[in-house]
C-alpha cells in the first residue's frame, strides 16, 4: 500500500503531492478495500498521455547496419486521451496510433474502455472499433462525439480483453492465451492474437505478435522484444530563419512562428512563416537520444536542411532542461515545457 501511495504521489506532485499522500493515507487506512481504487487511479495518471518509441526505432537503424537480420522496430506514436462516453461505463479513451511520426499515416484507431473485473482481480481493458472511422477521426479534438455515440456505432471481438495488474512498481498486461482471434479475408485462417504489455509512470511497453492455427508466423517482433514507448512531453516556443539560410544577406527576408509546437521524442517541424506558410527550407528536432559507443542519454535540439534531411548542425543538454535554444544569427529559436497537460499536443 505504501508503495502505491508514494507512486501515486510522484505522478501527482506537480498537483500538490502533500496533500494527497495524506489523505490518500487516511483512505488507506480506513479501508484496506480502497486498494483497486487507488491502484486504478494511478493507472490512469500514467496512461494518459502520448507515447513514442522514436529513440528505439532509430538505435535499431543504427544496429541493423552490422547485424542485416535485425528486425527493426516500427516508429509508433500513441495517442491516449481520456474522453468521457456517457453510452458507457468505466474510463474510457479515444486511441489513435501513427507511423514514422506522420499523424496521416494513422494505421489504428479505437475506443478503450477500462472497468474493474473483481472476479479476474484487474483493471479490464475492452477495446472497441468504431463502425464509421471517417466519423470518429480525430475525436479527441471533437469530445461532443462522444457524448452521442451509442453502443451500435462501435464493435469488439470477445476474448481480445487486455487484463492489467500493477505488482508494486509497474502494471502488467496480459491477454488470455489464443482467446483474442480472427479469421484472416486474405487466408480464410484463423489468426490468433497475443499481447503482453506493461506500463510505468514513464513507458508503455506493447509486445503483440500474431500467429496462425499452424503456429506460422503472422506479426510482431521475432526476437520478442516489445516496442518501447516513452511518455512524450510538448514543448512551445517560437523560431524562424533568413530566406536563403547562411549564405543570404543581413536584409533578406525572415520567416517567423511565435506558435512552434513540438514533442521531445524525435518529432520534426518545418520553421515557417506563421501568417503565410512561406516555407524556409529548414525544420528543427527535439530529440532523447543516447548516441553509439556512448553511456550518456541528452536532450538534442537540431537544424534540419529540407532538401537533403540532414541535420546539419544541432545542441545537446540534459534531458530533463526545461527549456532549449539555438541561436546562428541565420536561424534563431527557442522553447521550453508546456505549461498546462505538457504530454499533449492539443
Amino acid at each position: 500500500m505504501k508503495k502505491i501511495i508514494a507512486a501515486l504521489c510522484v505522478a501527482a506532485s506537480l498537483a500538490g503531492c502533500a496533500s494527497q499522500q495524506g489523505t490518500l493515507q487516511v483512505a488507506a487506512s480506513a479501508k484496506e478495500q480502497d486498494v483497486d481504487t487507488i491502484q486504478e487511479a494511478l493507472f490512469h495518471q500514467w496512461f494518459a498521455a502520448e507515447f513514442d518509441n522514436h529513440e528505439q526505432h532509430w538505435q535499431d537503424n543504427i544496429s541493423k547496419e552490422n547485424d542485416p537480420e535485425l528486425q527493426v522496430h516500427e516508429h509508433i506514436h500513441h495517442v491516449f486521451a481520456p474522453l468521457a462516453t456517457p453510452a458507457l461505463e468505466g474510463t474510457t479513451y479515444f486511441v489513435k496510433q501513427y507511423m514514422d511520426g506522420d499523424p496521416s499515416k494513422v494505421y489504428r484507431q479505437r475506443l478503450y474502455q477500462f472497468v474493474q473485473n473483481e472476479e479476474k482481480g484487474a483493471l479490464q481493458l475492452n477495446i472497441y472499433r468504431f463502425k464509421d472511422e471517417a466519423k470518429y477521426a480525430d475525436a479527441h479534438l471533437h469530445p461532443e462525439l462522444y457524448q452521442t455515440l451509442t453502443p451500435d456505432q462501435i464493435t469488439t471481438y470477445p476474448g481480445c480483453e487486455v487484463y492489467w495488474r500493477y505488482n508494486g512498481e509497474y502494471f502488467d498486461g496480459t491477454m488470455g492465451h489464443n482467446s483474442c482471434s480472427i479469421v484472416s479475408k486474405r487466408s480464410g485462417k484463423k489468426i490468433f492474437f497475443n499481447d503482453t504489455l506493461r506500463l510505468t509512470d514513464n513507458e508503455i511497453w506493447i509486445a503483440d505478435k500474431a500467429a496462425d492455427e499452424e503456429g506460422n508466423y503472422v506479426f510482431g517482433n521475432k526476437a520478442g522484444i516489445p516496442h518501447k514507448n516513452r511518455k512524450v512531453v510538448y514543448f512551445t516556443g517560437w523560431g524562424g530563419t533568413r530566406i536563403g539560410g547562411k549564405d543570404a544577406p543581413d536584409d533578406a527576408k525572415w520567416v517567423f512562428n511565435r506558435d512552434l509546437l513540438m514533442h521531445n521524442e524525435g518529432q520534426i517541424v518545418a520553421l515557417q512563416d506563421a501568417k503565410t506558410g512561406e516555407k524556409s527550407g529548414y525544420s528543427i528536432q527535439l530529440a532523447l537520444l543516447t548516441y553509439q559507443n556512448t553511456s550518456d542519454p541528452i536532450f538534442k535540439f537540431g537544424l534540419i536542411d529540407d532538401a537533403s534531411g540532414k541535420t546539419i548542425t544541432y545542441i545537446w543538454s540534459d534531458r530533463t532542461n526545461p527549456t532549449t535554444g539555438m541561436n546562428l544569427r541565420w536561424m534563431q529559436a527557442g522553447l521550453k515545457i508546456k505549461a498546462t497537460r505538457p504530454h499533449f499536443g492539443f
